[in-house]
C-alpha cells in the first residue's frame, strides 16, 4: 500500500481482486458443502441471540464462510446499533470487606 493510499483509505479492489475473493468464497462453500439456506438459519440463530442483549443492524449483518490461516471459518459482520445491558456500581466503599474483590451493583436490561 502506498503513503496515498495509507492517507486516503484502501484503494477500490479491481475487478479482477473481486472476482477472485468471489472464488475463494465459492471454493470454500463447495467444500464445505454449505448450502445458502444453512448460513441464512446461522444468521437468524446469531441474531436470535444477540438480539437479547444488544440492538443490532440486521440489514447490513452478514455471515460468511473463509479460510485464512489453513483453517475454514466463519465470520459474522454483525454491526451494533446500542447495547441493551448497562451496569451501575456501587462504589467500592460499599463493598463488604469480607468479599473485598467483589463489586456490587445493579443491571439494567432494556426492553425495546
Amino acid at each position: 500500500m502506498g503513503v496515498f493510499e495509507f492517507i486516503v483509505g484502501k484503494k477500490k479492489p479491481t475487478p479482477g481482486e473481486v472476482a477472485k475473493e468471489r472464488l475463494k468464497v465459492v471454493l470454500v462453500h463447495d467444500r464445505l458443502k454449505v448450502n445458502p439456506e444453512v448460513l441464512e438459519v446461522i444468521k437468524a440463530e446469531l441474531l436470535a441471540v444477540l438480539s437479547r442483549r444488544m440492538e443490532v443492524d440486521e440489514d447490513n449483518m452478514q455471515i460468511n464462510l473463509a479460510r485464512q490461516s489453513g483453517m475454514d471459518t466463519v465470520q459474522a459482520h454483525v454491526p451494533i446499533k446500542r447495547q441493551k445491558v448497562s451496569f451501575e456500581w456501587d462504589p467500592p466503599s460499599h463493598t463488604p470487606s469480607q468479599n473485598a474483590n467483589v463489586l456490587h451493583g445493579k443491571v439494567h436490561i432494556d426492553d425495546i
